[in-house]
């Protein structure tokens, strides 16, 4: 077996056998060793297909490969993305079967939700620094926290389960809910000062 170039990369022959790396068994559209990462070229027999059958063998490929690499750095930052991970599946499922149409389309989808769980995860990771600065500011001025604490923790719950959606509406009420408690107790404190002149 030799090792061909493909852009800057090394890319290795797969054979029957598995990863010619590691030897981990692989599937028919792996593009990547799940085991140890290497880099994997397919020599798929897409010859006899038909031109339109063999573009869009092409472009689900693609794919397939992009998805994948959204799902690995999805993976990497610890973000939950069980859909986008069945959606992937079934894609090179239906890529295996030459309905590669239907591989584009499932491929694509779970892209797009690897990507958009994924900005998710980035913006409730910001917002939960967020929060907590403003809570301990709170804190440090004396105002009371407990209903910024308790949706910062309904903020973790559901970004516990994948739902980074509700966890950053969680994260963003909390850093408002400390922030208007630190602006009434300041409030309050002026008035009692006036009060005591």
């Amino acid at each position: 077996m030799s090792l061909t170039e493909e852009g800057s990369a090394l890319a290795l022959p797969v054979n029957d056998v598995g990863c010619p790396t590691c030897g981990t068994p692989l599937g028919p559209y792996e593009l990547l060793c799940p085991s140890c990462g290497a880099k994997l070229r397919h020599f798929l027999n897409v010859e006899n297909l038909e031109p339109r059958q063999r573009e869009l063998h092409a472009i689900a490929a693609g794919a397939i490969a992009q998805a994948t690499a959204l799902l690995a750095n999805a993976h990497k930052l610890g973000v939950h993305a069980e859909l986008a991970d069945d959606l992937l599946a079934m894609a090179k499922k239906a890529a295996v079967q030459g309905d590669f149409s239907v591989a584009l389309d499932l491929a694509s989808r779970s892209g797009q939700e690897a990507e958009t769980l994924t900005v998710q995860f980035d913006a409730f990771q910001h917002r939960v620094q967020a929060a907590k600065r403003a809570m301990a500011a709170a804190r440090e001025d004396g105002a009371d926290v407990s209903d910024s604490e308790e949706l910062l923790s309904m903020a973790h719950e559901a970004a516990m389960v994948g739902d980074y959606k509700s966890a950053l509406r969680y994260a963003l009420k909390s850093a408002q809910r400390a922030d208007r408690g630190r602006g009434q107790y300041q409030a309050w404190k002026v008035e009692i000062s006036d009060f005591l002149k």
